[in-house]
């Protein structure tokens, strides 16, 4: 039994997504909140801990809908295909209302900014679970250490992505002075990447034929 590599890096790049989009979330939200909206830290804390309030619910039920989904193509690539485009479209509005808010400071936009926020990690909730899950759907169990290795790689890869992108964007240099950064490039480049990512994962892995494949072999 020989784990098909090139297979499970095609697997890894729902896993590579994710982790990009956090590394971005973690990196540039806190200085959102602190630079432009002028909170406070211990304001933005909590707003930043919503990420991990919420997965504590989110995680298992949609783990739990992508067990029960009986889609023609597959248990969790339903949930990684609309997960993605949702998200990928509602994080674009966190640097358009801190750009507008920059420009113009409204109580409201805050609101709306923190509300996006809530919407958009409830949508990255939506597919996380069932992109780690479709690892061992389609991976038989003596092979799954070895794949496991693989995906935390392209987790890897994804953090690597956006730092370079970030780097090269926004240096020092290019930000020294500016009483404001837009950070809408770079949300763009890395929406750009999510999609890329869940095509490649939604195109090239046959979910159905593999996961019962994997079925029989350990049946046998």
């Amino acid at each position: 039994m020989k784990l098909r590599t090139w297979q499970t890096i095609r697997v890894g790049f729902a896993f590579l997504s994710i982790c990009a989009f956090w590394q971005m979330y973690n990196n540039v939200v806190p200085l959102l909140l602190t630079n432009t909206f002028h909170m406070n830290e211990a304001y933005s804390g909590i707003i930043m801990a919503m990420d991990n309030i919420l997965a504590l619910f989110l995680l298992p039920l949609f783990g739990t809908l992508s067990d029960k989904c009986r889609h023609k193509s597959g248990r969790r690539k339903p949930f990684i295909m609309f997960g993605t485009i949702a998200a990928v479209i509602i994080m674009m509005g966190i640097p358009v209302i801190d750009n507008i808010y920059f420009s113009k400071p409204v109580n409201g936009l805050l609101v709306l900014f923190i509300v996006v926020l809530g919407v958009l990690l409830v949508t990255m909730g939506t597919y996380r679970s069932p992109a780690v899950a479709l690892m061992p759907d389609v991976t038989p169990k003596p092979l799954r250490s070895k794949a496991n290795a693989i995906i935390n790689l392209m987790g890897a890869v994804g953090g690597i992505i956006y730092l370079v992108i970030a780097s090269i964007l926004y240096s020092q240099s290019r930000t020294e002075g500016l009483a404001h950064v837009n950070y809408l490039p770079l949300f763009l480049i890395i929406g750009v990447l999510m999609i890329v990512s869940m095509l490649i994962v939604v195109l090239t892995v046959d979910e159905p034929r593999l996961s019962a494949e994997v079925q029989e072999m350990e049946r046998q």
